[in-house]
């Protein structure tokens, strides 16, 4: 039941009239959403639907036990278990194939294995579980920090986990941003609710107009082969996959926010325009901001930070980076993706002086024009990587990208043309990435200020049609991870 489907615009119809039929009975309410979101994970698969329920009352129980003793060996052996528990099961089902074969090719380049063609399990990945794993570590990790107080009702703590909109792909929730929201009382805001609905509709046209097209129309035939195109052509489809991703994964964020917001609930912000980023450290600030939150609190916090050394925080700064990397996928293009970005910001931290905000806001034009367009090349170049490993369909690995590579000198193939719609979408989105947020605020002014008639007829007109048009050709890319 993807976001770009027929069945989730009815599915989120009926919950969301029957979650404001009964919004005056607090423990009504949050059973139908809980149940709801249960319903909403068992239409990918039925039996998964009992790790996530696992990993609930794992974190829950294990969170509640940290926080009610003050033994410093206690409190780290229930921590050790939350750990264990989540990350072992994140680790099977997503990287046992992954360090099992190339444990084998080592035994083989040792001599200690003969040599056999490793048979992968077969191991289905659980939709989502990158991400609500992430949600209940940090749940227990913030108690065991004395930074969170834990709920005392399993229903809530549940719901926290679960909570549909954002289940299968994100915003990675906090439960200090989540949990006191269910102990405000229900109201029903009409703006907040049309405010949600214009989330719901731009997310779906900038997935089905935007991304879907430039991926279905330049992005998948550049990358399919590289070698018949142009050098123009290959650049167009190496920028096209940066802005394909980029617009897929926060077309799903902003549904969810708008879904949620429409329920009565506040997700956090994912991405704010990361193109206009004039380098690294800003673009993290920028890209899939719930992610690199989580990896800067849980990862690079406990690492040591920025305590120590230069060096020691550059390490620091490079393991983050690779189990970034790794987080998207039991790959080694995720690994060398990861370590492409940690080699350029420690490169950026040894040789070039750390600037405040305001300082890089009050740049001249020409310095922030060619600060984003390095910035942006290196993140398309890092695309190469990343899309010819295991994302794109009937990709070719490394030898992909050395291909795509070579097509940038190789100018003795003729501009093709066919290419001309996806080319057209991605300079609509870029003119829209680029535009001034005042103007993108001003449209969604406007939205509110319509009847409601006329908002629930577009609402209708655009969901319904883009839902049923997406749906089988292009599901959303992020559901991988």
């Amino acid at each position: 039941m993807s976001f770009n489907s027929t069945i989730f615009i009815f599915f989120f119809l009926v919950v969301f009239y029957a979650y404001w039929a009964i919004s005056r009975t607090t423990n009504l309410r949050f059973m139908l959403l809980f149940v709801a979101s249960c319903i909403f994970y068992m239409s990918w698969n039925v039996k998964f639907v009992f790790l996530l329920l696992f990993s609930t009352a794992l974190d829950y129980y294990t969170g509640a036990a940290i926080h009610r003793t003050e033994n410093v060996t206690k409190r780290r052996i229930y921590l050790a278990i939350s750990l264990i528990g989540n990350l072992g099961l994140l680790g099977f089902f997503k990287y046992f194939n992954f360090f099992a074969e190339n444990f084998h090719e080592t035994l083989e380049w040792l001599g200690l294995a003969e040599s056999t063609k490793f048979v992968p399990w077969n191991i289905v990945l659980p939709v989502g579980i990158s991400f609500y794993t992430f949600q209940t570590l940090s749940y227990t990790i913030d108690i065991y920090r004395r930074e969170l107080v834990p709920t005392d009702s399993f229903l809530k703590f549940a719901l926290f986990v679960a909570f549909f909109p954002q289940l299968v792909a994100g915003p990675i929730v906090r439960a200090s941003h989540f949990l006191p929201q269910l102990d405000v009382p229900a109201r029903y805001d009409e703006e907040r609710v049309a405010r949600g609905v214009f989330l719901i509709a731009a997310g779906l046209i900038k997935k089905v107009v935007l991304a879907d097209m430039i991926g279905v129309n330049l992005v998948d035939p550049v990358y399919a082969s590289p070698g018949s195109h142009h050098p123009v052509e290959v650049v167009l489809g190496v920028w096209g996959a940066l802005f394909q991703f980029y617009l897929d994964f926060s077309a799903y964020s902003d549904i969810a926010i708008g879904c949620a917001a429409c329920l009565g609930y506040t997700l956090p912000i994912n991405f704010r325009r990361p193109f206009l980023s004039q380098d690294l450290n800003e673009f993290w600030r920028r890209w899939h901001i719930s992610m690199t939150s989580w990896f800067r609190d849980y990862v690079f916090v406990t690492l040591g930070g920025t305590r120590g050394g230069r060096f020691m925080v550059l390490r620091n700064v490079m393991i983050t980076l690779l189990l970034t990397g790794l987080w998207h996928g039991a790959g080694w293009n995720y690994v060398i993706w990861g370590g492409m970005y940690g080699v350029v910001m420690i490169l950026q931290g040894a040789f070039l002086r750390r600037v405040s905000p305001e300082e890089r806001e009050n740049r001249g034009l020409l310095s922030k024009l060619w600060r984003r367009a390095v910035t942006f090349n290196f993140l398309a170049l890092s695309m190469l990587v990343f899309r010819n490993g295991t994302v794109a369909e009937g990709n070719r690995g490394i030898e992909g990208t050395l291909d795509m590579l070579a097509s940038l000198v190789r100018f003795d193939t003729p501009l093709h043309g066919s290419e001309s719609l996806g080319i057209t979408m991605l300079a609509i989105a870029a003119v829209i990435h680029f535009t001034p947020k005042r103007w993108i605020d001003g449209s969604c002014d406007r939205w509110l200020r319509l009847p409601s008639p006329v908002q629930a007829a577009v609402l209708v007109l655009v969901t319904g049609s883009l839902a049923a048009v997406s749906y089988q050709r292009a599901p959303f890319i992020y559901f991988q991870f």
